[in-house]
């Protein structure tokens, strides 16, 4: 997978875990991804010039530190959909090769040998 796909999983990693919680700060929003908290900020920035979340700030004292919520805007929400289904179409392309592998893998097997799926089977029970 090249670097601008693995933006495409981080942002919409960033989105689900947004729409699930928009009050999520950015230190929360970074452990629970498991990127760094640089990266969720500038990913979060980049999210808003591109009109896919806002930020709207609820505390009113001037003294204290902003509290905010992100929250998905239209955009995000149909740009969530097409992430949702470019990452679908990968997977299932990456479990087509996996699969053919695998059937190499068991034609390539000594004629009364165990297969692959017979190995894998074995190692999970034990």
């Amino acid at each position: 997978m090249n670097e601008h796909n693995i933006y495409k999983e981080e942002t919409l990693q960033i989105v689900r875990e947004l729409e699930k919680n928009s009050s999520l700060n950015q230190r929360l929003l970074s452990q629970k991804l498991n990127i760094s908290l640089g990266k969720t900020n500038y990913l979060l920035k980049e999210l808003v010039k591109k009109g896919m979340i806002k930020i709207v700030s609820f505390s009113q004292n001037p003294g204290k530190v902003k509290k905010v919520k992100y929250l998905l805007t239209k955009k995000g929400v149909q740009e969530k959909v097409n992430l949702t289904y470019h990452f679908l179409k990968v997977k299932q392309r990456e479990y087509k090769q996996l699969k053919e592998d695998l059937d190499r893998y068991n034609s390539d097997a000594k004629p009364g040998g165990k297969n692959v799926y017979e190995v894998a089977s074995r190692q999970e029970k034990e």
